[in-house]
């Protein structure tokens, strides 16, 4: 059996291509942007690699205990450019200072995102920040790190939980010097998507990007800005939660399909270390909250732990409280599939994006009858409760 009799299940990671002996494998893009994999069969040797390494198929071992933590930098510099509470390149920068080399996920010169490589301060900074796209790991990407390990030295790879099963499977065995990270992944947006987006924004203000940010931190962490710059000096801003493009994300519209049934979601990972927003932190810990941004560390490993106290004269950090991952409900479960999700892309390129996302946003009348119906037996409980 070969990866294309379980492509249904992909999540795009790339590991099957990686780690065919013949080359058989190329990541394609489907009718909506995901890469899935598609087998030359006459390179093809059917020896059951690729579906055998597939961590779909074959989920890595999970952590034992996890440890979770809140922080954020103490350089102040760093918050601003990073998502949250900084502790990515407060890390990765340790790890270039041994050095090692950083795999994380970039714009490219066109404003793809892909995982590339950062060995000094000046290239880790593309790595940080949230990307809202799929990210695709080029071919050799997977090769690159292990034959750094091979070599010796030290690799932090950072990635969405996928991505980072793909990369265990993919090695085979644990090595002393990777440091495995991953992110508190919502779901995946198409790249498809993302593309004619961007396009429609170069048009708009009649020049090609110059630099994007999907959480511009115009006014404070939690109501972040989309912000772009054009060649020709304008700029683009808006807060996110009025943003189209954003909206469509945080609904699912135009996320992969293998997101709503995630095999990777729960506390506890096959990564070393785990960052998320400490979303609803002023409520729950106001001690931990900063303006700029505050994350949640969930610590899988003795590595992920050890790399964390070496850094700790850089982060503010202290235990999370309990609840802390109660606005963070897609760190346990996976996205729910949004009920116009077909009609989304039905609709896709029939209708203007706004117009379509905004339609789409809207509840069905089953989801508006169950919500009126919640609404009057949460009165009901009240008034019972306040006789």
């Amino acid at each position: 059996m070969n990866i294309s009799q379980i492509s249904d299940i992909c999540t795009g990671c790339g590991s099957c291509a990686a780690i065919c002996p013949s080359a058989a494998i190329q990541m394609q893009p489907d009718e909506h942007g995901f890469l899935h994999p598609a087998v030359e069969a006459a390179a093809c040797t059917d020896c059951g690699l690729c579906a055998r390494k597939c961590p779909v198929s074959t989920p890595p071992q999970v952590s034992a205990h996890t440890e979770i933590l809140t922080g954020y930098a103490n350089d102040e510099a760093l918050l601003p450019a990073s998502s949250s509470g900084a502790i990515f390149p407060v890390l990765a920068s340790e790890i270039i200072r041994r050095g090692g080399i950083v795999f994380g996920a970039a714009f490219d010169q066109n404003f793809d995102v892909a995982h590339t490589a950062a060995e000094s301060a000046a290239e880790l900074a593309a790595l940080c920040s949230s990307k809202y796209v799929q990210s695709s790991i080029p071919s050799g990407i997977y090769a690159q790190v292990k034959a750094a390990l091979t070599a010796g030295r030290w690799v932090y790879f950072s990635g969405m939980p996928c991505q980072v099963a793909g990369l265990k499977n993919y090695l085979g065995r644990e090595y002393e010097t990777l440091i495995t990270q991953d992110t508190a992944c919502h779901s995946v947006p198409s790249p498809m998507v993302w593309k004619n987006y961007r396009s429609a924004l170069e048009m708009q203000n009649g020049s090609k990007l110059k630099s994007f940010s999907f959480r511009k931190k115009a006014t404070g962490w939690e109501n972040y800005h989309i912000h772009a710059a054009f060649e020709n000096g304008r700029e683009f801003l808006q807060l996110a939660a009025k943003n189209p493009y954003q909206r469509g994300f945080i609904k699912g519209l135009y996320s992969r399909g293998s997101c709503f049934d995630c095999k990777f979601k729960g506390i506890e990972r096959c990564s070393d270390i785990t960052l998320a927003d400490y979303w609803g932190v002023k409520g729950i810990q106001p001690e931990a909250y900063h303006p700029q941004g505050t994350s949640l560390v969930l610590l899988h490993s003795e590595k992920g732990r050890a790399l964390l106290e070496r850094c700790k004269d850089g982060l503010q950090t202290c235990p999370a409280a309990e609840g802390a991952l109660t606005w963070n409900p897609a760190m346990l479960r996976p996205i729910q599939k949004p009920a116009r999700y077909d009609e989304f892309w039905a609709g896709y390129e029939q209708k203007p994006f706004a117009e379509l996302v905004s339609a789409c946003c809207e509840p069905t009348k089953e989801e508006a009858a169950k919500e009126r119906w919640n609404r009057s037996l949460l009165a009901r409980v009240i008034r019972r409760l306040t006789r």
